[in-house]
């Protein structure tokens, strides 16, 4: 949020107008904060003094004589702002076609004020405008957002947009039903990145372009209303060929038929001409991020087909993957050691699939590969994504063998092994010399676990084991949470300074939104009755409180503090020995603070996918209940909820949560309930899901909101044994 929303890089965007023509850094900045803000809600609008003053900044970075108006880095954050806001504004009720009730959020800007959330129907929202011209907006916003994104280096977010717009592509009625938005509609799906459904929709389109050409017995239709949709659609088509193919005669195609549309030779569509500019511009980007570029040298192309022909493919990369490719020279096989060190979500599991299948496509002559994760849902996830990178390669990836096989046990020749660190000092007990056989490459996901209290020295062990060999493996360390990167490196390699080891950057894709979900009681409604006397009872009144839960946030540390709170959602019972007395509660009588915090998950995730950590197995099947309790039937749920009930009987509470769209994910759900629930969740079958921390430590996952529950020091003395300052929050 930072990024965008901060007065001084608004400043930076907006350059020197004239004063009235648009807002100051600070106005903008309260503008896009309160528009976050009230994006919880279930009623919120981008206003047009907003959404002016980003189509203003979108158009004068894109103009072609910014390079006069704008230096680079200024261009580059008024991409970044107006994207943000074209994002946000997808979600404005105006702007959705679908819109249904949602639940309201309105300010409460303390503690006594009304009660303002609530998980009941809103208020209908107001006439929309027909639905073709909703339709065409969305794809407009779409496409700015997307192009702003990818122009400001934060390509996640513009793969994020499609997610919400893919719906909207045409393939099964003519073209003339949707020719207004068809270029659009091409170039949304091509900053997609997303090879399968860009494939898809280019084939449709492409097919339906030649039956017209066939109709109308002509060899081209430029100079038709067809003419430039058609062209732009192809070049999206060469442009996809050299993303995939290292075909740079297509690059060139592209091109031509992008200026063609530019200077209007193949007819006059300012739509069309929009879309081409950005995309001719956008050329050198794609070249520079393009994974056969930054190859080094004499590279078999087959690495690079591996990833961009298998899934999930990779056409561009992401900042801090060409970076290390630039300048860590990780795929170098005399690279020994390397750290790798990089925030959740920059890339860091496709930097680590990159750096295996270098290694295998390497004439090192020890090719085989160990990679080495103490989580099994991210090893399941790295065993996905290898094996049709592998299968392009040619190469095996090895079973999936118990943790523990017996002694003896057959196995069979593989060039790539996912292994838990528990899994791999088995191994070397029971044979030390067949377990790193070949062996030229170890890769460690998760390394901070050597810090664990009871995984670390394992961890620690295979790593000190590992280095004492007389001809070492090469080893590749990769963590988002290590602090220590000088020791590390010291330790990993004592000849090399640690610049030449460790490769960190503090690049984010995504934009975040912190918050605080507090259970906060209603005191001015508190009522207190005597308790039945009982021998020995100390405990003489109840204190009967409601509860509510208050929602704070605070979009970037320069903007204030907003506050939202529900309305009554149950209520907690004292059993007090004096007045205010709150160290035991009547537990049959009270909610809990898992149930109030389903609200929370329920609220967002009209906004998209939420995923809530909880603290136990039990913790995520009871939060699962109470959220779904909160929501109404979610049929795109439909299947996966069929594939549970007859997996595990129709009679399961994860069956009539998923039903909900919500399920929970724990280690005692058999495997492949954990897969299907994943790949739901991938596929946006579900809204809300509840796990344990096993599902969040480097697993990617789509989800728009995350929401930790856990218990934080806040300050407030207690009373009674075991009672310390420790209070319920979530985040």
């Amino acid at each position: 949020m930072d990024r965008t929303v901060d007065p001084q890089v608004l400043a930076v965007a907006l350059g020197q107008h004239p004063s009235g023509l648009l807002p100051s850094p600070a106005a903008l900045a309260e503008l896009i904060a309160d528009v976050e803000v009230s994006a919880i809600r279930s009623e919120f609008t981008v206003s047009e003094e907003l959404l002016g003053t980003v189509w203003y900044l979108h158009g004068v970075a894109a103009a072609a004589a910014a390079t006069d108006l704008y230096d680079p880095v200024r261009r580059q954050r008024a991409f970044a702002v107006s994207a943000h806001v074209m994002d946000l504004a997808l979600n404005d009720p105006r702007n959705r076609p679908d819109a249904v009730d949602r639940i309201r959020v309105q300010d409460a800007p303390d503690d006594d004020a009304p009660d303002t959330l609530n998980d009941g129907p809103s208020r209908p929202p107001a006439q929309p405008l027909a639905l073709r011209t909703i339709r065409a907006r969305r794809l407009d916003l779409a496409f700015a957002a997307q192009i702003g994104y990818r122009r400001c280096d934060q390509d996640p977010n513009a793969t994020a947009v499609f997610r919400q717009v893919s719906g909207l592509l045409v393939t099964d009625d003519v073209l003339a039903s949707h020719l207004d938005t068809l270029a659009v509609e091409a170039a949304v799906a091509f900053l997609s990145m997303q090879r399968r459904p860009l494939t898809r929709v280019l084939r449709a389109w492409r097919r339906q372009l030649r039956d017209l050409q066939r109709l109308a017995g002509v060899e081209s239709l430029r100079g038709t209303m067809y003419g430039p949709a058609q062209d732009v659609i192809e070049a999206v088509h060469h442009l996809t060929l050299y993303l995939t193919r290292s075909d740079v005669s297509a690059l060139d195609q592209a091109s031509t038929h992008l200026r063609a549309v530019v200077t209007g030779t193949v007819g006059g569509d300012r739509t069309a001409r929009w879309v081409a500019a950005h995309l001719l511009e956008l050329q050198d980007d794609l070249r520079a991020g393009s994974l056969n570029q930054l190859l080094p040298p004499g590279t078999p192309p087959a690495l690079a087909q591996a990833f961009a022909l298998s899934d999930p493919p990779v056409m561009t990369l992401w900042p801090p993957q060409r970076e290390l490719l630039n300048n860590a020279h990780a795929l170098d096989p005399a690279t020994s050691r390397l750290l790798i060190s990089v925030p959740t979500s920059a890339g860091k599991t496709l930097m680590a699939q990159l750096v295996i299948c270098a290694h295998l496509t390497a004439d090192t002559g020890r090719g085989r590969v160990l990679y080495v994760s103490p989580l099994r849902s991210l090893g399941r996830e790295m065993r996905q994504a290898l094996r049709a990178r592998l299968r392009i390669l040619g190469r095996k990836l090895g079973e999936d063998p118990p943790e523990f096989p017996a002694p003896g046990a057959p196995t069979t020749a593989s060039d790539v092994d996912v292994l838990t660190p528990e899994r791999l000092m088995h191994a070397l007990r029971q044979d030390a010399n067949a377990a790193l056989e070949d062996v030229g490459l170890i890769v460690v996901d998760e390394a901070h676990y050597m810090a664990h209290d009871e995984r670390g020295f394992v961890l620690e062990g295979l790593l000190a084991f590992c280095q004492a060999l007389p001809d070492p493996p090469r080893l590749v360390l990769l963590s988002a949470a290590v602090g220590n990167h000088g020791a590390l490196a010291a330790w990993l390699d004592p000849d090399q300074p640690p610049e030449s080891v460790v490769f960190t950057r503090q690049w984010r894709g995504p934009r975040r939104l912190h918050g605080l979900l507090t259970p906060r009681e209603l005191s001015n409604k508190l009522v207190r009755t005597q308790r039945k006397p009982r021998k020995n009872q100390i405990r003489n009144t109840e204190a009967a409180v409601p509860m509510a839960l208050l929602i704070s946030l605070r979009p970037t540390s320069a903007t204030k503090l907003s506050h939202m709170r529900t309305g009554e959602l149950g209520t907690r019972v004292y059993a007090e020995k004096f007045p205010g007395d709150k160290s035991a509660t009547v537990s049959a009588k009270s909610i809990k603070n898992y149930e109030l915090f389903a609200v929370g998950a329920a609220v967002l995730s009209r906004a998209g996918n939420v995923l809530m950590v909880c603290n136990s197995r039990l913790a995520t099947r009871n939060t699962a209940r109470a959220v779904a309790d909160r929501l109404p039937d979610h049929p795109p749920a439909a299947p996966l909820a069929d594939f549970l009930a007859a997996t595990l009987g129709a009679d399961h509470p994860i069956v009539n949560c998923v039903r909900h769209g919500v399920a929970y994910h724990h280690a005692q759900l058999p495997a492949e309930v954990l897969h299907a629930v994943e790949d739901a969740l991938r596929a946006d079958q579900l809204k809300v899901i509840c796990c344990t921390s096993t599902l969040t430590d480097g697993v990617n996952l789509p989800v728009r909101s995350v929401i930790i529950n856990d218990e934080v020091d806040d300050g407030q003395p207690r009373t009674g044994p075991g009672s310390g300052r420790w209070a319920p929050r979530s985040y």
